[in-house]
């Protein structure tokens, strides 16, 4: 009889110990999530499931973090817009070569695998954007390097290239520098009217193997540049660690940013210069005389028509007041003595 009550109250602390670890709302959220499941059990969709006491819960792929990051940051994509036209016009300055640069897109990973993707030789350069914080990777491909080297020395470019090529040669190391200062120089001018920085170049390296300057799980995101030449292409990417970005991204996830740049572009200059050989009309009004119709009509040849002339004179270029003067005599000649420029509003 004793047994008989013991196991009796054994069951009933067994009972009220279930009760207290799932409630009738959790039980019903577990078979509502499994009959959500697909055939592989994964969700068929976005909403996540249901958590009693949370509301719903949605799983996070941490390797795709940098594509929503990047989606979320629509300035910085306006800015590596602005960089792509900076680029190709300093690849023509330096090659003498038409080429067109394309922003790819970005995509996230992290930097161990980031470096898995990259073949030997490749020109990988950690660079500093000061004010942002952490180390950035400016990278040229096997391709852009040995294609615009041979451009730069006259030669042809190829599509196919070799691929058991250990290393680069002294050559192409100096027209990969050569490129890696006008992505500097672009960066910083793209990126002046929204954040000044000051790219820093800090070391090169040529293996994937050897450049193990960041934390292998550091997350990145990788800004893909197309350069295509003539019959082939090359790849450039900036790669920008996400804690870089991150202390930026309510600056860079407005849609609209206040023009504040004040640069004019290499053409400008050139613009200037060729507007300074212009020639312009000079003109001025000597003197005024008011007849009537009917007097006009009788004038003949030989009539004097006397003037009311003014001591200003006003010089017109193109027929716009420039300046005031004063008429007068200079070797011989009749002339005007600018007295003061005219003030236009």
């Amino acid at each position: 009889m004793a047994d008989s009550d013991s196991d009796q109250e054994s069951s009933a602390e067994a009972g009220t110990s279930t009760e207290e670890v799932l409630t009738q709302e959790e039980i019903d959220a577990l078979l509502t999530s499994v009959e959500d499941d697909g055939p592989d059990g994964e969700s068929g969709g976005d909403s996540g499931t249901i958590v009693a006491g949370i509301g719903h819960v949605r799983t996070f792929d941490f390797a795709r973090q940098g594509q929503s990051l990047s989606a979320g940051l629509p300035l910085l994509n306006v800015i590596h817009e602005r960089f792509a036209l900076q680029l190709c016009e300093s690849i023509f300055n330096t090659l003498r070569c038409s080429n067109n640069v394309k922003f790819s897109g970005a995509r996230g990973t992290s930097f161990i695998d980031y470096l898995h993707t990259l073949d030997l030789p490749t020109h990988i350069n950690f660079i500093n954007l000061t004010p942002l914080k952490g180390i950035a990777l400016a990278v040229f491909d096997n391709n852009l390097i040995t294609n615009a080297t041979s451009s730069f020395f006259g030669g042809s470019m190829k599509n196919e290239l070799a691929t058991d090529k250990p290393d680069f040669t002294p050559s192409e190391m100096r027209i990969g520098n050569m490129l890696l200062q006008s992505v500097m120089h672009d960066l910083q001018v793209s990126w002046k009217a929204d954040i000044d920085i000051r790219p820093e170049a800090k070391q090169t390296e040529t293996n994937p193997d050897f450049a193990q300057l960041m934390n292998p799980a550091e997350q990145l995101l990788i800004h893909r540049f197309d350069i295509v030449f003539e019959g082939t292409q090359g790849i450039f990417e900036l790669a920008m660690p996400m804690a870089m970005i991150e202390p930026y991204r309510e600056q860079l996830s407005v849609t609209y940013q206040s023009e504040k740049r004040e640069d004019q572009g290499t053409w400008a200059p050139v613009i200037i210069d060729e507007l300074k050989n212009t020639s312009v009309e000079l003109s001025s009004t000597l003197g005024t005389a008011q007849l009537s119709l009917g007097e006009v009509l009788k004038l003949e040849k030989g009539d004097i028509i006397p003037l009311e002339m003014s001591d200003a004179i006003t010089l017109y270029a193109e027929g716009i007041p420039v300046f005031d003067g004063e008429y007068g005599a200079f070797n011989d000649k009749n002339a005007i003595k600018i007295r003061n420029k005219k003030h236009r509003p």
